[in-house]
């Protein structure tokens, strides 16, 4: 694994590599559609973006997506990550968490939040285990929000 390759995703074109990806990982499952895409590419020129794909030589391993698009100002959203199943278990999602974490910070945020649904435990094991905890979010109740405090 020591040959992922991180690289800063520069072109909006290149969020179409996650077109119909899907995964599914106990009782949840997600697939990356047409809507999920359009919004990625409304938020990816937002100041601040960072979307990030993971590679192994030509093979797609992982994606992650934090903008700013949040309702509290200075505030980061963790908005998607997504990891290839062939490259679970393997601490690749917690580097890409980490990686945005430190742009948040980089950029003088006080905080990252995201969102996930009730059935997604590795993305709730994945948010503990990075220090974000639980929050009582106003605005949506169809899942678990995860805050970190940055300041």
């Amino acid at each position: 694994m020591d040959d992922i390759v991180f690289k800063k995703i520069i072109r909006e074109d290149e969020i179409e590599t996650l077109q119909n990806r899907e995964s599914t990982i106990g009782g949840f499952s997600y697939r990356y559609d047409g809507d999920t895409l359009a919004l990625l590419k409304r938020n990816f020129h937002r100041d601040g973006s960072l979307y990030l794909m993971a590679r192994q030589g030509d093979d797609f391993v992982a994606f992650v997506s934090a903008d700013t698009d949040w309702w509290e100002p200075d505030c980061y959203f963790l908005r998607e990550i997504f990891v290839n199943p062939a490259y679970q278990g393997y601490g690749v999602g917690e580097k890409l968490v980490k990686a945005c974490i430190g742009h948040a910070r980089k950029n003088h945020a006080k905080a990252m939040v995201t969102e996930t649904a009730f059935e997604n435990l590795p993305m709730q094991k994945l948010c503990e285990s990075n220090g974000f905890e639980k929050w009582n979010n106003p605005e949506w109740k169809e899942g678990i929000t995860y805050r970190l405090d940055l300041a």
